[in-house]
């Protein structure tokens, strides 16, 4: 089988994950506190390619030099002559450079960087020793690299990417514009962090949407109904003159009745969209919450940090993609087509 017909197939698929992401985005260019989301993709394992019914060129194997060079806690390394080997969710994948840091384990893996540009290994990759185990690092990771280079035999040509494939979808949490309404119980955060609110089931979510009412009780909720928490509790407010200080204590008619319970996560890229607005932690992961540093503004809503104009190019470029993927697919069926009925007849 042809294998272009599975990386275009293969292309045409993550563009369309990329394209509803786009459309979704879009659609919350109006939402308040909206974040945008960010599809990551990344390409299948580099598989081997082997000469086939062909007498191997024997060649003498040549000295190997590997490039090395660190930065901080990232090592980068090449290699001329044989592979790396990465261990990935869809199998090893073989490859003349890799980049990684040791993780808290002392493993080598492959990282991303967080918000607060902290490197992170949860779900990456690791490096693989020739006997294709998981490589701990030691005092000299150059000298280390030396021997883990995986050498094939002589009938391999090079290796192949069958595709990419969507890796996971991001949420950007970066600050949207701030918008003065005026508005009592129009709150927004200056700063990384989050309300806290919670649910009709009693679970503990989190939001950047500060446009919050009073309920026929009392309690400050969520334009959805859900409850704003406080440090101690649900807030009540009974009375006209309501002020929101910066640091979140509510002051009613001069005297304090709450302070509202807003936090910072420190494992923000584990939150999931869960809709009305709202996130919660992934499953079997606890949120790391830390103090909020940032400013309660009063009067004030934050806008989505959604950019139309980038949206709409980025969706531009990637409808051009997908309509040259499909080209590719047909012109490949086509070649298929003559020979099987051409040159086959001939």
């Amino acid at each position: 089988m042809n294998r272009g017909l599975y990386i275009s197939a293969t292309a045409m698929m993550a563009n369309q994950r990329r394209l509803e992401a786009i459309s979704n985005n879009l659609s919350n260019l109006n939402t308040t506190g909206f974040k945008k989301d960010v599809v990551l993709t990344e390409s299948f394992p580099e598989v081997l390619l082997s000469k086939i019914n062909d007498r191997p060129d024997f060649k003498p194997r040549m000295e190997n030099e590997i490039g090395y060079e660190t930065n901080g806690n990232v090592h980068r390394a090449h290699t001329d002559e044989g592979y790396f080997m990465v261990r990935t969710p869809n199998g090893i994948s073989y490859v003349k450079d890799i980049r990684f840091i040791v993780d808290d384990e002392g493993y080598l893996k492959t990282f991303y960087k967080n918000e607060q540009d902290e490197y992170r290994t949860n779900g990456e990759n690791y490096i693989l020793d020739q006997n294709r185990n998981p490589i701990r690092g030691g005092g000299n990771i150059e000298g280390l690299l030396e021997g883990i280079v995986f050498h094939p035999n002589a009938k391999v040509i090079g290796t192949m990417s069958p595709g990419v494939k969507v890796k996971k979808v991001v949420t950007d949490f970066t600050q949207g514009e701030l918008l003065d309404t005026g508005g009592v119980f129009d709150l927004a955060l200056k700063g990384s962090g989050f309300f806290k609110v919670q649910g009709e089931d009693g679970e503990t979510y989190y939001t950047r949407d500060g446009s919050f009412t009073v309920n026929n009780i009392g309690e400050l909720i969520t334009s959805d109904g859900h409850r704003v928490m406080g440090s101690g509790g649900p807030i009540i407010i009974n009375g006209d003159d309501v002020k929101i200080t910066k640091d979140g204590r509510v002051l009613v008619d001069g005297n304090m009745v709450g302070s509202l319970d807003i936090v910072d996560l420190n494992n923000k890229e584990f939150l999931r969209k869960i809709g009305d607005n709202l996130y919660r932690m992934a499953e079997d992961v606890d949120a790391e919450e830390i103090p909020f540093n940032g400013e309660l503004l009063q009067g004030f809503l934050e806008n989505s940090n959604v950019d139309s104009i980038k949206e709409m190019v980025e969706m531009i470029s990637l409808l051009r993609n997908f309509e040259s993927c499909q080209k590719a697919i047909r012109v490949q069926d086509e070649m298929m087509d003559k020979s099987a009925n051409e040159i086959g007849r001939v």
